[in-house]
């Protein structure tokens, strides 16, 4: 059966296993994707002194990436359907800000009822991948804290969807071909 309304598709995982190299392709290939937002809050951080945000301010680095989020989804949702490219991309979602927070042992479950509101059409979870890690200046965690963060991901997003794409490891060419088959309207 046919929706005639754009599909919200959120990529997630921990850092480095894939996520920006493969919504660069779908942008490429044409298809509309929201960013990644904590670069952007991240570097604010540390605009204001902060070596890492989310370490020393974990609530307030998170409500801005929760907001940041949701104004996303909400303009998403509002786009007209693109027949021919009715999938639209998240860089990770609003399940990722409680999922990180749990982390710390920090629980919002105000947050985590308004993404019970707020689902997307499918959840493409890419799991961790030692060959392609790396840190930079926004990505400061060793890959052991990168793999904490991705089974926090995927047991934060499993309480609310049951069909979970995991990407598989393989060529670019390879994970876009899985995740784009595995799209239907």
């Amino acid at each position: 059966r046919m929706v005639n309304r754009n599909q919200k598709i959120v990529i997630t995982g921990g850092p480095g296993s894939g996520k920006s190299t493969l919504l660069e392709a779908l942008k490429e290939s044409g298809y509309l994707f929201y960013k990644e937002v904590s670069r952007d809050v991240i570097e604010q951080g540390k605009e204001q002194g902060m070596e890492n945000y989310f370490l020393e301010d974990p609530l307030v680095f998170s409500e801005a990436l929760f907001n940041a989020r949701l104004n996303d989804y909400k303009k998403a949702s509002e786009l007209s359907f693109k027949a021919d490219k009715p999938y639209i991309f998240f860089d990770r979602g609003l399940s990722d800000v409680t999922a990180y927070l749990a982390t710390l042992n920090i629980f919002q479950k105000e947050w985590e009822a308004v993404a019970q509101e707020h689902l997307y059409d499918k959840v493409i979870f890419l799991p961790p991948w030692k060959e392609i890690y790396h840190t930079d200046e926004q990505r400061m965690e060793s890959y052991a804290k990168a793999e904490e963060l991705s089974a926090a991901l995927y047991k934060s997003y499993e309480k609310q969807y049951r069909d979970i794409l995991i990407l598989p490891k393989g060529t670019l060419e390879e994970r876009m071909e899985i995740l784009l088959s595995s799209l239907t309207l």
